[in-house]
């Protein structure tokens, strides 16, 4: 299993190369155009600078996980369907969301020689895997003794033994996106808890 992860994705997104993929199905040449523009539109900084991006989308943007998620379609899913699935020697298969994605392999050699062209791939366009996210583990049910886990989207799978002695693949919320949520209730209670005590005082 490669569970992989893509550095500073939507800021590093090539603004021509994804015009050309977007050229491939659309023929509005007008509204091909608006894109560009919006894609070109400056940014108001806290300082009052505007800062016209050269690479990505704008953060917060409406369009920008659509237009994200059509550049790894082309940089990442047709490259895996067309071309990784067929020189694999068993089963793969691949799971993305957003920049986000694990790919799952019936033999380890498979997996490793993927994770050697990934980087070659991303590289062409411009992109670069987050070292501290990415990586290649061993998740099988023939080996859930082992206890090794997946994390993905803020969820921990992991293979245990069940009672009847058959593998089961369970599933909980991240233990660190667990504390984070719960650091955040704390927060959200101390804070209402001052907004009322300051009430009943003015009061």
């Amino acid at each position: 299993m490669v569970e992989a992860d893509i550095k500073g994705f939507f800021n590093a997104i090539n603004h021509d190369l994804l015009m050309d993929m977007l050229a491939k199905r659309i023929d509005d040449k007008p509204f091909l155009k608006l894109i560009r523009k919006w894609l070109k539109a400056g940014i108001l900084e806290t300082d009052g600078q505007v800062i016209h991006p050269l690479m990505g989308t704008p953060q917060g943007g409406n369009a920008s996980p659509i237009l994200a998620n059509i550049y790894l379609h082309y940089v990442l899913d047709e490259w895996f369907e067309e071309t990784v699935r067929t020189y694999c020697t068993g089963h793969a298969y691949l799971c993305r969301y957003a920049d986000d994605f694990v790919c799952a392999f019936q033999h380890d050699k498979d997996a490793q020689r993927f994770y050697m062209a990934l980087i070659q791939r991303l590289a062409r366009f411009g992109l670069e895997v987050a070292e501290d996210k990415t990586r290649i583990i061993e998740f099988s049910h023939c080996k859930a003794l082992a206890k090794t886990k997946l994390i993905f989207w803020d969820f921990e799978f992991r293979w245990i033994v069940g009672r009847s002695r058959k593998p089961i693949l369970m599933r909980r919320t991240s233990r660190n996106k667990l504390r984070a949520s719960l650091a955040n209730l704390k927060a959200w209670f101390r804070n209402t808890a001052v907004c009322r005590r300051k009430y009943y005082l003015i009061n």
